[in-house]
């Protein structure tokens, strides 16, 4: 592996003995949270990378060396829609673009949500939207949700209760 090619504040783009690059970005958690409704609670976010069009994504944040995974989710979306979790279930990780990205996202179910609000570290207000979880593929046909680490985990959410119920 070389030196960085590009180092910025959220990833760096490196090369591997080949020659040939990739992006490493630090892990993250992603929160589906689910109200008692059954209603997953969804951020709107500018995304950078589209000239800040408004996103649908799941909250969640980079990881820290020395916090659990779960402590993360639950300061997350706390400072993210001001809820804390009474319960956290690990759902899985995901590898949004493992070929040619490092970051691995590691996804949690919060549930028992109660009013927690943490000052976050973004330079802009953060939106809410309120979804049925078993209707999410209804944002997908309509062009609104797009985010691929966000459906992917939705359907994991969606599948963990499916086998529970059962």
């Amino acid at each position: 592996m070389s030196a960085p090619i590009y180092q910025g504040e959220y990833f760096s783009i490196l090369t591997d003995a080949d020659g040939i690059e990739f992006v490493r970005s630090g892990d993250e958690v992603l929160v589906v949270p689910l109200t008692a409704q059954g209603e997953v609670v969804l951020t709107i976010e500018p995304a950078p990378a589209f000239d800040g069009e408004q996103v649908l994504v799941l909250p969640g944040g980079e990881t820290e060396p020395d916090e659990p995974h779960a402590e993360t989710a639950n300061r997350e979306l706390q400072e993210e829609i001001g809820f804390k979790a009474g319960r956290l279930d690990f759902l899985g990780e995901l590898r949004p673009f493992a070929k040619y990205l490092t970051v691995r996202s590691f996804v949690y179910l919060a549930r028992d949500l109660s009013a927690g609000r943490l000052a976050g570290d973004e330079n802009y207000e953060i939106g809410v939207e309120h979804v049925p979880l078993f209707d999410f593929e209804s944002l997908i046909i309509a062009g609104r949700l797009r985010d691929a680490r966000t459906i992917a985990a939705l359907y994991l959410a969606r599948s963990f209760l499916s086998r529970q119920s059962e």
